[in-house]
């Protein structure tokens, strides 16, 4: 059961840590010499688990949340060139069955990725990239109870291809991806490699700066194998939001952006399945 829990946890940061606007990476890059600095806050509450593909009460504690502040900085290396690098910390706390309360604040694992924009046509407005990231085992994990660990224990490689396109004053975007996990020596366990598809569309509100934000995140994740469980789970989750984009001079950008995000469909065995996920934040570029 332990290792079924951090594997959770694993998965839970690394689709975080690859989110934008928030669970949907796009296609874009920055020009050469931009930054673009990130702070995004995300809040999930766990209370179910997912056994032979319904939802059960959590078998070894009451419930837990999880609360991550990612700080993410992208450079532009070339103008069809960005390189990424997020931060997250991460603030775990959970009720345990006796009633008793445990918490947890730490590093949680970092994600490095870069992306290359191959295709950019203005009048079609379309665009289309490749991304390779790579998320690092940072996080706290080894001498740490499973419900409370920041980190997923493994070091992960993602190939993720990036699309989007303009119709009308609405804006879409889909991605899909692979996802490589690696494996837990230390509790002799193998997490299932991640399949992923993500669609999202921006909407205009008016002729204000505001818009209607929506993502669907589809999620097949293969068998965890290991000495004491073996899981595997897919699930489709919703998520609908609102943004705020204020552009600058030359170049500088503000984009804020609130919603959340509640798992739709589940398949599967997971030890915990998110009631949802709360998110609130922003970038700056300049």
């Amino acid at each position: 059961m332990r290792s079924t829990w951090l594997a959770l946890i694993g998965i839970t940061l690394a689709s975080a840590a690859s989110a934008t606007p928030w669970f949907t990476q796009d296609p874009r890059t920055l020009p050469a010499g931009k930054w673009r600095v990130e702070e995004h806050v995300l809040y999930s509450q766990f209370n179910d688990a997912l056994v032979d593909d319904g939802r059960e009460p959590l078998s070894t504690v009451q419930d837990f949340s999880s609360l991550t502040l990612h700080t993410r900085i992208r450079y532009g290396l070339q103008d069809d060139v960005t390189v990424f690098a997020d931060t997250p910390w991460v603030s775990k706390h959970v009720t345990t069955a006796s009633g008793s309360t445990l918490d947890n604040d730490d590093l949680g694992d970092i994600t490095l990725l870069v992306k290359s924009k191959y295709y950019d046509n203005r009048e079609q407005r379309s665009r289309r990239a490749w991304a390779l990231s790579l998320k690092l085992d940072t996080g706290d994990t080894r001498g740490t109870p499973a419900a409370l660990a920041t980190g997923s224990g493994t070091t992960d490689w993602s190939v993720i291809h990036l699309w989007e396109k303009g119709l009308g004053d609405a804006t879409y975007y889909a991605s899909t991806g692979f996802t490589i996990t690696g494996r837990r020596g230390d509790l002799n366990r193998n997490p299932g490699d991640v399949v992923f598809l993500n669609l999202a569309g921006e909407h205009p509100v008016g002729h204000s700066p505001w818009k209607f934000v929506w993502e669907m995140n589809g999620r097949y994740e293969g068998e965890t194998k290991g000495a004491e469980a073996t899981t595997g789970a897919t699930t489709v989750s919703l998520s609908p939001g609102v943004q705020y984009v204020r552009p600058g001079k030359q170049g500088k950008l503000l984009q804020l952006e609130a919603g959340v995000q509640v798992p739709a469909l589940t398949w599967g065995d997971a030890p915990a399945i998110p009631d949802y996920t709360a998110y609130g934040g922003g970038f700056i570029v300049f």
